[in-house]
């Protein structure tokens, strides 16, 4: 073949190549054009016709927070102005009213405040309805939106109109905001002499039962675990109640540390994207706590990270879950930050779900909100009313010390038939033991108290599995 030739077959193999790369990328195109001609169309529009003249930063602005806004309640556009604080809040200390939120049938709900917050210390409680921030309405509003006008300076004030659970009367609460930065986890009473940051943990002395609150998972919640566990376990703990009710969640490996204290192998949760890519949180032997008898105290207040504990030591039989079905929220939202008009910006956006080792998805959605498939469903089920919730609430901040010692006050001491009744105030608040905490006292006393097991013979309890 001459050379000639040769030279014209490789500008026909290039040519078809050429053709081969372009029809694919030409039809992407094309889509892409008739996917957001509407948009280009109504831009248009806009800079022709309306009343006033606007600015192509306002008109980019929208379009990005339309779209953010038709994905669900966690996912947000950040514009440029708002960037720093967005980036305040997402400290470990920052200065707001203190409280989680989300979003329930359509409306922005208080999953739980934050204890010991401005928020915990103005009455506002867990199921709370935000209607407005300062007067403006939140419907429209998104969780990230309504955490926006409520981050700022301390001392400032802001006026939330809200609608308690259980009635239809709109109330007023002026909040101040302050520090949020507070410490995680407390115990049944503050010990005296230790400028109110030494906890007691120790329940039942005789059984050697303990109860650690946790109120939420930042970056210090294992550290702070960590040293109320070794106080337990020197004052010869035998039974552990973790208190997750009001723990509106935090931090994903925090978490998991939590849950590979009590559980020595497998999966703790695993993070699912849309394209089925997991990232597996995996627990380890070493330092397990393997012979400590567990309960976790849930009610509806606690989400995320707290659903995590709670449904992961439930999925390996590690733990008797009491108290209320959670919350339902187990998505995960990750910060993209991209240029807008030579300023940074932000897009908060859901890309993942959380998956327990069950497979159980903790998500609650329209597609599943009628079914049993979200959230983490206790093993026994202790229903309060919305009275004793609050209360519940109340007592928890008076030992706390985010609210003034009333007279006379329920005591940690008190049997099921004392409950309510009426004594002289403590010098040292103690925890209430109230209905749900009381069953899960009874859980552990009745383990702790039952006769050992025949060797080779089969255990039913349901965590005999991690006692092995």
């Amino acid at each position: 073949m001459s050379k000639r030739n040769l030279v014209w077959m490789g500008v026909i193999v290039a040519i078809m190549a050429l053709f081969y790369w372009l029809t694919p990328r030409a039809a992407q195109q094309d889509t892409v054009v008739r996917t957001f001609a509407p948009l280009v169309e109504a831009d248009a529009m806009v800079r022709r016709h309306f009343v006033e003249e606007v600015s192509e930063e306002q008109l980019v602005d929208g379009a990005i927070r339309g779209m953010m806004l038709q994905l669900d309640p966690y996912s947000r556009y950040i514009a440029p102005d708002e960037m720093s604080a967005f980036e305040r809040a997402l400290s470990a200390n920052y200065d707001g009213i203190g409280v989680t939120i989300g979003m329930r049938h359509d409306q922005i709900t208080v999953i739980a405040p934050l204890e010991e917050s401005p928020a915990a210390r103005a009455g506002i409680l867990a199921g709370d309805v935000i209607l407005a921030v300062d007067g403006k309405s939140t419907e429209g509003m998104t969780v990230l939106d309504v955490n926006a006008r409520l981050v700022g300076d301390a001392g400032t004030p802001v006026t939330l109109t809200l609608r308690h659970p259980g009635t239809d009367e709109h109330v007023e609460v002026a909040v101040v905001r302050g520090s949020v930065g507070i410490r995680p986890v407390k115990g049944v009473r503050r010990l005296p002499g230790q400028n109110n940051h030494g906890w007691d943990y120790l329940l039942d002395a005789e059984l050697g039962i303990g109860c650690i609150r946790v109120a939420d998972f930042r970056e210090n919640t294992t550290v702070e675990f960590d040293k109320a566990l070794s106080t337990l376990m020197g004052q010869g703990a035998r039974g552990i109640i973790l208190d997750l009710r009001f723990n509106g969640g935090g931090l994903l490996p925090r978490a998991a540390e939590m849950v590979d204290r009590f559980v020595r192998e497998g999966d703790i949760v695993s993070v699912v994207s849309r394209s089925n890519t997991a990232q597996r949180y995996k627990a380890k032997q070493e330092g397990t706590l393997e012979h400590v008898e567990l309960a976790v105290l849930v009610n509806g207040a606690s989400a995320s990270a707290a659903e995590i504990v709670a449904g992961a030591l439930q999925c390996h039989n590690r733990a008797v879950v009491v108290g209320d079905r959670t919350f339902g929220k187990g998505s995960v939202q990750h910060d993209r930050y991209l240029n807008v008009h030579g300023r940074n910006a932000a897009i908060r956006m859901t890309e993942a779900h959380w998956v327990l080792p069950s497979g159980r998805v903790i998500h609650r959605t329209p597609r599943n909100a009628d079914t049993d498939e979200w959230g983490v469903i206790p093993d026994v089920i202790v229903p309060v009313t919305e009275a004793q919730r609050r209360e519940i609430q109340r007592q928890r901040a008076i030992v706390d010390g985010a609210c003034d010692l009333p007279a006379t006050q329920p005591s940690a001491s008190t049997g099921p038939a004392e409950r309510g009744e009426e004594r002289e105030a403590s010098p040292v608040p103690e925890i209430w033991l109230d209905p749900q905490l009381q069953a899960a006292v009874d859980v552990l006393r009745e383990r702790l108290t039952a006769p050992p097991e025949p060797e080779g013979v089969p255990s039913d309890r349901p965590d005999s599995q991690s006692h092995k």
